[in-house]
């Protein structure tokens, strides 16, 4: 049987991505019914390259691409009973991944991030807001004042952290999934990644 750490898959995840949300849940539930171990990261995309700059920037074909990519959001959301709402803007997702960071330390990860990301997708939720992000931690359980010591100390230095260790496995997207170096890019490829930790098992419990 594999060592518990060979049952550790990283997750990147940018809370600015719908496909990143919707992906959230089924991997919660493959984490429970295949035994395997999630740690959760966050990521920042290059959404201004990936299509095409700001708002007023894009060309037809970025805006064409953009409108099927939220309709295709939505579809996907309705089958899990969410709701996304196409965002308004190119948000700066710097110290909301920090506090994501902050969470995760404090074992409060999904405390904090499941009604953010359920507020933030109805548009009820300022992703830039230190106000709005200090409540929401605190809403979860957390102290203001840890929250204020840890921006202080250690939030800039664990999201570069966090970030440069995206960039050195390859990842380039979020949802990632990575497990003993091999990429696994969106939610979509889930079932890739439970028969190759299936196929893992199989293998470890049959040596040659």
């Amino acid at each position: 049987m594999p060592e518990p750490s060979d049952r550790t898959v990283d997750v990147f995840i940018d809370l600015r991505s719908p496909y990143s949300y919707l992906a959230i849940q089924p991997a919660r539930d493959l984490e429970k019914s295949s035994g395997i171990q999630l740690d959760w990261w966050p990521f920042i995309t290059d959404f201004q390259s990936a299509y095409g700059g700001e708002i007023e920037e894009r060309s037809p074909r970025d805006v064409a691409k953009l409108k099927y990519l939220y309709m295709d959001c939505r579809r996907l959301a309705k089958a899990q009973g969410l709701t996304i709402r196409a965002t308004t803007k190119l948000w700066d997702a710097t110290l909301a991944s920090q506090a994501m960071l902050f969470a995760k330390t404090q074992h409060r990860l999904w405390e904090f991030c499941d009604p953010l990301l359920a507020a933030f997708w109805r548009r009820e939720f300022d992703l830039e807001s230190p106000e709005q992000l200090t409540t929401a931690l605190v809403t979860a359980g957390l102290r203001a004042d840890d929250w204020a010591a840890y921006q202080e100390s250690r939030a800039a230095s664990d999201l570069e952290t966090a970030l440069t260790r995206a960039e050195q496995l390859g990842v380039f997207g979020a949802p990632t999934f990575v497990w003993q170096g091999e990429l696994f890019w969106g939610g979509d490829r889930l079932p890739l990644l439970k028969a190759a930790l299936a196929s893992s098992v199989q293998l470890d419990s049959n040596p040659a």
